[in-house]
C-alpha cells in the first residue's frame, strides 16, 4: 500500500510536471505560483461554465413521465452554443441554461450524438455583440500526473470546482479480467459512448449534475467533456478528450448530426490470436454492407484499399472502427482478407450509420409506451427483425394490458389493422383513439421469434363527469364511541352502555338540538341501540340513515349520571365525496373535485371559500411538474377565484389562454397557502 508521505510526494511531482509544461516558454515571473496558475486557468473557463435544467419526457410502466434533472456545459461560442452531453439532453422537451451571473435563458437543442456522449444547445435570446465563451484545446498532449480541474454543478450546485490528476490520457474501458468479445458486446448493448473513443480517465471529483462539464488543464483551456464518475469506484472519473468533442460540436453545429459511414462488421485485435498482421472480424450485422458482401466471423483483414492494416492490441480498435466510420458515405472500400489460409477481396459500399436508440412514444390511450427498433436495439435482445415498434411498458388495466393476447414488454409491433408501422411518424398517423369511442384494432405482434395476433377490444367513450346519483339520507352530525357494558362500568357511564359522542358539528342538527361531546347516547326513537363491539358504529348509522327528514327524532342521552330526552330534526346528509362533481383535466394529468362539506370542516376551510381539491397528481405530468400534489386545495388560477371544476377547466384551458401565459396556482396545504408556478417553457411541447 502506498504511503501517505509517498502519495503526496507523487502529486507534487505531478503539479510541478504539470506546471511546467504550462509554463513553457514562459518567464518566472509570468508564470508566478502554483496557486496563481490554478486561479488564472480557473477564469478562464469558469465564468463560461453553465447549470442545464431539462424537462425530459421518459417512458415509465407504460406512460410518459416527465420530470426535471440537470447537468452543465460550457459556452463555446459567442452566438451562445453550448457543449454538453448527450445523456443530460436525452429524451428532452425544455432547455434552460442558468449563467455565472445567475440569468436564466431558455435553450434549444442543436443536436446530440449518443455515440459520443456529446450534445449542443443554444441560447435563444443572444445579446448584442454576443457571449464571451471558453475554448478548447487543439490536441490531447495530457499525461498521467498532470493537474486537471473539474467544473459543473454536482447536485445541481452551479460553479463548483473539483481538482485531481490525470490517471491514463486515453482510457479504454477493458479490463485485464474482461475478453475483447465481452468488451465489444458490452459496448453494443448499454455503453456506446467508448465504442470508437478513449476517455480521459482523472480522479478530479465528479457527482451526478457534473456530466457535460469542462475539464480545465493549468492553461486554462477546455481539454475534455466530463462524461462519468465513480464507473468503476474510488474517485475515477471520465472525460470525453477536447479534440473528439470539438469535431463533434462541429458536426452537430454544421447538420444537427454526426455523418458516419457504416459497414457492419466488428473487430478484434491480434492479442492471444498467434496472428501477427492484420485484424480480426469478430462479428457481421445480418443485411449490412459486409454482409452483402460475403465477409464472415472470422475472416482477418490485412489490407484495405491496398493499404496494409494491423490491430495488434485492445487499445487500437477504437481508432480503427472510428476511421471506417470517417469515411465518406456512400464510398466503396475493397477489403482484402484472409479466409482458410486463402487471400480474398470483397467491396463495401458503406451506408449512413444507423442510430443506436430510436425515439420513444407514448399512446396514452392504450396504456402502453414504445422506442423505435433499432438494428442495435435488436441485435442486443436477439430479434427476429430489425423494425417496428418495441413495447417498453404497459400500464395495469389498460387496453393493451387487457388485449387478447395482453402485451408484455418486449414485444415487437410490426402492424395495425394491417398498416405495416416502423417508426413514430407511422404510429402517429393512424387514429390513436384519443377521444370518442375506441374502435377494436388488430395488431400484429413478434413475441420471441413468434408472429402473434392481438385484439384490442371496442370501449365506448366515457363520460367523466357521470356519478352515480344517491337517494338522501337522513343525518344529524355527529359521531361517535361505542361504549361496551363493561366499559361503562369502568367510567361510570350507563348501566348498558352505548354510543359516546365525540364529535358534533356546528350548526348540526345534533347541534342545535344541544347534544354535547360527552353525552352518550343510549336510545333512538324509543329503542336501545345495540353495542357491538368497541370498534365500529355502523348499527346507530344505520338507525340514523333510516329515519324520516324534517321529522323529529326522539333520542336519550347519558350526561352526568342523568338521562336526557331530546328531540333531534335530521337533515340531508352533506354529499360525500364519491359523488362530488369531479373533472380529469388530461394535459394537466391530475383530476379535481368540488369541497364538500366533510372537507370543509376537517380542513378549516370557511365556508364561503371557493375552490377544488385535488384528488390526484399523476406522477411526472404538468401538474407534478408545477409541484400540485392530492389534496392540495386550488383557490385561484392565475388570481382568478375558482368557484368548482368547471371553473378550473376553464381557467387552465390551453386555448382560452394567451400564447406563453404561464400559470398559477394559490392553494392551501395544510395551514399555509402556497403560491405555486406552472412555466410556459416547460408546457409546450407537451
Amino acid at each position: 500500500m502506498m504511503g501517505v508521505r509517498s502519495f503526496c510526494l507523487l502529486l507534487v511531482l505531478g503539479l510541478a510536471a504539470s506546471l511546467a509544461r504550462a509554463d513553457a516558454g514562459l518567464t518566472v515571473e509570468q508564470a508566478g505560483s502554483a496557486q496563481a496558475r490554478m486561479q488564472a486557468a480557473r477564469d478562464a473557463v469558469l465564468p463560461y461554465v453553465v447549470s442545464i435544467f431539462v424537462v425530459r419526457e421518459d417512458a415509465v410502466q407504460g406512460r410518459a413521465e416527465l420530470r426535471v434533472s440537470s447537468g452543465s456545459g460550457t459556452i463555446i461560442s459567442r452566438d451562445g452554443h453550448v457543449a454538453t452531453n448527450a445523456h443530460v439532453t436525452e429524451n428532452g422537451k425544455r432547455f434552460r441554461v442558468v449563467l455565472a451571473d445567475k440569468r436564466e435563458l431558455s435553450a434549444i437543442l442543436v443536436g446530440e450524438d449518443a455515440l459520443s456522449d456529446i450534445a449542443v444547445l443554444k441560447i435563444r435570446d443572444v445579446p448584442e455583440g454576443g457571449f464571451p465563451f471558453a475554448h478548447f484545446a487543439a490536441e490531447n498532449d495530457l499525461q498521467a500526473g498532470d493537474v486537471v480541474m473539474a467544473m459543473g454543478a454536482p447536485w445541481g450546485m452551479a460553479h463548483s470546482v473539483s481538482q485531481g490528476v490525470v490517471n491514463n490520457p486515453e482510457r479504454l474501458l477493458l479490463s485485464l479480467f474482461q475478453d475483447e468479445a465481452d468488451y465489444e458486446q458490452q459496448l453494443g448493448q448499454n455503453q456506446p459512448t467508448a465504442r470508437f473513443y478513449a476517455w480521459i480517465q482523472h480522479d478530479a471529483s465528479i457527482s451526478p449534475g457534473n456530466s457535460g462539464g469542462p475539464l480545465v488543464d493549468l492553461r486554462g483551456q477546455i481539454v475534455g467533456i466530463n462524461t462519468r464518475g465513480n464507473a468503476m469506484g474510488g474517485d475515477m472519473a471520465f472525460a470525453i478528450p477536447a479534440p473528439v468533442a470539438s469535431k463533434i460540436v462541429g458536426d452537430l453545429i454544421a447538420y444537427g448530426a454526426v455523418p458516419r459511414s457504416f459497414f457492419g462488421f466488428g473487430v478484434r485485435s491480434l492479442k492471444r490470436s498467434g496472428f501477427d498482421r492484420g485484424v480480426l472480424v469478430s462479428s457481421v450485422i445480418r443485411n449490412a454492407p459486409a454482409a452483402e458482401a460475403g465477409l464472415e466471423a472470422g475472416d482477418r483483414i490485412v489490407a484495405i484499399d491496398g493499404q496494409p492494416v494491423t490491430v495488434a492490441e485492445p487499445e487500437q480498435v477504437p481508432p480503427f472502427l472510428r476511421a471506417l466510420t470517417e469515411r465518406k458515405i456512400g464510398a466503396t472500400m475493397v477489403v482484402t482478407y484472409l479466409r482458410d489460409g486463402k487471400e480474398r477481396q470483397a467491396s463495401l459500399v458503406s451506408t449512413e450509420y444507423p442510430p443506436d436508440l430510436g425515439h420513444d412514444l407514448e399512446v396514452k390511450a392504450w396504456g402502453v409506451t414504445f422506442t423505435e427498433l433499432t438494428p442495435n436495439i435488436a441485435r442486443s435482445r436477439y430479434l427476429g427483425r430489425d423494425a417496428g415498434l418495441l413495447v417498453t411498458g404497459v400500464l395495469p388495466g389498460k387496453r393493451a394490458a387487457t388485449a387478447h393476447p395482453p402485451w408484455l414488454v418486449g414485444d415487437v409491433v410490426h402492424a395495425i389493422d394491417g398498416k405495416p408501422v416502423a417508426t413514430r411518424i407511422d404510429m402517429q398517423a393512424l387514429d390513436l383513439d384519443n377521444g370518442g369511442a375506441v374502435p377494436r384494432r388488430v395488431v400484429a405482434i413478434e413475441r420471441n421469434g413468434a408472429q402473434l395476433l392481438s385484439v384490442l377490444d371496442a370501449k365506448p367513450a366515457r363520460d367523466a363527469d357521470k356519478k352515480l346519483r344517491e337517494l338522501p339520507k337522513a343525518w344529524i352530525g355527529i359521531e361517535t364511541q361505542p361504549i361496551t357494558a363493561t366499559t361503562a362500568a369502568l367510567i361510570d357511564g350507563p348501566s348498558g352502555g352505548g354510543y359516546r359522542i365525540t364529535r358534533v358539528y356546528e350548526d348540526s342538527p345534533a347541534d342545535k338540538a344541544g347534544i354535547q361531546v360527552g353525552d352518550v347516547l343510549t336510545s333512538l326513537a324509543g329503542a336501545a341501540v345495540p353495542v357491538s363491539g368497541d370498534i365500529g358504529d355502523e348499527p346507530l348509522q344505520s338507525r340514523i340513515r333510516d329515519a324520516l327528514l324534517d321529522e323529529p327524532l326522539q333520542i336519550e342521552v347519558w350526561r352526568g349520571g342523568k338521562t336526557r330526552a331530546l328531540a333531534v330534526v335530521p337533515m340531508a346528509a352533506p354529499a360525500p365525496a364519491s359523488s362530488l362533481k369531479s373533472r380529469t383535466i388530461d394535459w394537466l394529468d391530475l383530476g379535481v373535485r368540488n369541497i364538500g362539506f366533510y372537507d370543509r370542516v376537517s380542513r378549516g376551510i370557511a365556508a364561503d371559500s371557493k375552490g377544488v381539491i385535488v384528488e390526484n397528481v399523476a406522477p411526472g405530468g404538468l401538474g407534478g411538474l408545477a409541484h400540485l400534489a392530492a389534496g392540495d386545495v386550488v383557490l385561484r388560477v392565475n388570481g382568478e377565484v375558482v368557484a368548482d371544476v368547471d371553473r378550473f377547466e376553464q381557467l387552465t384551458d390551453r386555448k382560452a389562454r394567451a400564447a406563453g401565459q404561464p400559470l398559477s396556482f394559490l392553494v392551501l396545504r395544510g395551514s399555509r397557502t402556497r403560491l405555486l408556478y406552472l412555466d410556459a417553457e416547460w408546457e409546450q411541447g407537451r
